[in-house]
């Protein structure tokens, strides 16, 4: 790791989108290459060093073609070999074997930390002499950011070595890790910090001030209060049963209640601070009202009062220095149309959801939907709640205009993941699948594709679908949820119910009526919903103990057949019942060999981190 933690970071454009520079300077040292003395000397080159900071977050969820939720129930990858299996088959070693996403990873993550190590020092000695009002918001920003990273690493791994101070190129690399709760208490005392320092901050939806520091607190304290870390709850786990040294995995004392108490604290303060998004209703929206409030969160990003913090697209353009932008291909967030649409539009299908996610979605009557129900199998795509709609593409679902080549398979602009049965026996594979006419290796396995986070008003096939749609880092409804979660855990179910109707009412559905574990598992199912795609049910699924439950079983497509009705006639094939009979079958396809392992509850530590610094302890079952 040492080689990693003192990897100096340039200071390149993306602070620069933020501030101006002192251009004459610039214009004789290159930017990577100022001393680290002119930087903290320099007011505006400060607040760069301390902009670069937000780097490591690249896009977040709208990063790359592979989404977290692809390591879960939710959703598959459809192209394999890029280490998706490694979580879902639980293949991952400190060799590697696993896809490490960038913004949650241990290299990557580290050198952030100790660009924020040496921001806190220079603020802190200010011998620029800088305003104390600017000093307190970037000095607040690098205690954020650093118990940012922190909080993504110990999401992931659980104690991790904390360095806080900067470190010299001859440092002995002898840093083990921190316990548990040592990791858990730096992260909260630089999230107090920051809320502290960034009081008089300005409301800033990229960058950190008051709110997004009570948001992230709330979302650490929900966190660490999960049976993950609890021994009392944790003790069924083989590897967190059998590890010696369990302080580095979980709390070895104090009270969960006491833990719920304070997320429960937490997350009200952040309630009470701002405002969500229409959550005044009184009653259930209507339906079409119901879908557009679920999209306009996520379409209108950082102009939606839902959005607290996240990367702004559209202020900042596609790339960024970690995510460069400009050579066609490394685009970021802006291909997001493009990573997980149809074949049928030219797209890719990268991440699509499972038939175990869609089949959460209620009835818009709040009614549970079940494939064993005659009626509900008959027409499944009818009268689901208002978030399923805005979530996914499915067959006969209305979406974009096709392209010139592919208006001949389609001219309804209707999504055609089935196989049609003309009356001649002819058999129409559905121009968005795997054995359509238009690039079916980049067919969804599953017979579904995601539209949240995909610009419904773009048009179709790169480059003309570049879309700048913000990536949501944290919003206002994740914390709602957090306060609903602690409730329910402190056995304070009507404070819980009135905020979860709140939300339910939002999204067009029945008040609650359920109670003890079946209101938490409809609490469970209520987040798994609203932040599919939002890096949220992978660490869901791990701190309540899920692991099993989700991945011990395998990939569903959803396999649609449709027959020619007797007397009909058939010119350009659409979704049409009164021409055709359709019949919808949930099956297993042979894809992933999906099996939970218990190890997998944690990250493994790759062992030339290991090899580095011989003091850090692996993490158990690897």
């Amino acid at each position: 790791m040492k080689k990693n933690i003192l990897k100096i970071t340039a200071l390149l454009a993306f602070g620069f989108l933020f501030v101006g520079c002192n251009e004459d300077f610039l214009e004789t040292t290159p930017l990577s290459e100022v001393a680290d003395a002119n930087v903290w000397s320099d007011q505006k080159l400060a607040e760069a060093a301390v902009l670069d900071l937000y780097q490591g977050t690249w896009a977040g969820t709208l990063t790359r073609e592979e989404t977290t939720d692809a390591f879960t129930d939710q959703a598959v990858f459809t192209h394999p070999g890029r280490g998706v299996d490694g979580y879902t088959e639980g293949k991952m070693n400190p060799a590697g074997n696993f896809m490490d996403m960038q913004w949650f990873s241990w290299p990557e993550l580290y050198p952030f930390i100790r660009s924020a190590n040496n921001a806190i020092q220079k603020l802190t000695l200010n011998e620029a002499g800088m305003e104390a009002s600017l000093v307190n918001r970037l000095l607040g920003e690098a205690y954020f950011m650093r118990g940012y990273y922190y909080t993504q690493l110990m999401r992931q791994f659980g104690g991790v070595v904390l360095t806080l101070e900067p470190l010299t190129l001859d440092s002995e690399a002898s840093n083990p890790r921190a316990t548990f709760a040592e990791t858990v208490n730096q992260i909260l005392s630089d999230l107090d910090r920051a809320i502290d320092l960034l009081e008089e901050a300005p409301r800033d939806p990229a960058r950190a001030d008051k709110i997004t520091a009570l948001a992230m607190k709330s979302r650490v304290l929900t966190h660490v209060a999960s049976d993950l870390y609890e021994p009392s709850k944790n003790s069924g786990v083989s590897t967190i049963a059998s590890y010696s040294n369990p302080e580095l995995i979980g709390w070895t004392s104090g009270s969960q209640l006491q833990r719920w108490e304070a997320a429960k604290v937490a997350s009200k303060a952040l309630l009470d601070a701002t405002t969500g998004y229409k959550l005044d209703y009184t009653s259930p929206a209507s339906h079409d009202e119901a879908i557009q409030n679920y999209e306009d969160i996520w379409l209108q990003g950082d102009q939606n009062q839902d959005f607290i913090w996240g990367r702004l697209v559209e202020e900042f353009g596609f790339g960024s220095r970690t995510y460069p932008g400009g050579n066609e291909w490394s685009q970021g967030p802006g291909m997001v149309a493009l990573y997980h649409g149809p074949n049928g539009y030219h797209e890719w299908a990268g991440t699509t959801p499972t038939e175990a996610l869609v089949s959460k979605y209620d009835f818009a009557d709040g009614t549970k939907f079940d494939w064993d129900n005659p009626a509900h199998a008959a027409a499944p795509y009818d009268n689901r709640e208002a978030r399923f709609y805005s979530t996914f593409l499915y067959d006969g679902g209305p979406w974009k205009p096709r392209t010139d080549d592919v208006v001949k398979f389609d001219k309804f602009n209707e999504l055609q993941t089935g196989y049609y049965t003309l009356s001649d026996g002819t058999i129409i594979n559905g121009v968005d699948t795997r054995q359509g006419p238009v690039e079916d290796w980049n067919g969804s396995r599953t017979g579904y594709y995601f539209r949240k986070f995909v610009d419904p008003n773009q048009p179709a096939s790169w480059p003309n679908d570049l879309q700048k749609v913000d990536a949501p880092y944290i919003r206002y409804t994740e914390v709602l949820l957090n306060y609903v979660e602690a409730n329910i855990n402190l056995g304070e179910e009507g404070e819980a119910i009135t905020w979860l109707n709140k939300l339910r009412f939002r999204n067009g559905l029945p008040a609650v009526t359920e109670s003890g574990a079946a209101l938490l598992e409809l609490y469970k199912r209520e987040r798994d919903k609203e932040l599919v795609n939002e890096d949220a049910r992978l660490f869901d699924m791990k701190r309540w103990l899920e692991g099993p439950q989700s991945l011990n079983k395998q990939v569903q497509q959803i396999l649609i057949q449709a027959t020619q009705k007797p007397g009909t006639t058939v010119t350009d094939y659409r979704k049409d019942t009164s021409l055709f009979d359709y019949v919808y079958r949930p099956t297993n396809i042979v894809f992933e060999n999906r099996i939970w392992q218990d190890h997998v509850y944690f990250m493994p530590i790759k062992q030339e981190e290991i090899d580095k610094d011989p003091s850090i302890i692996q993490n158990p079952g690897y």
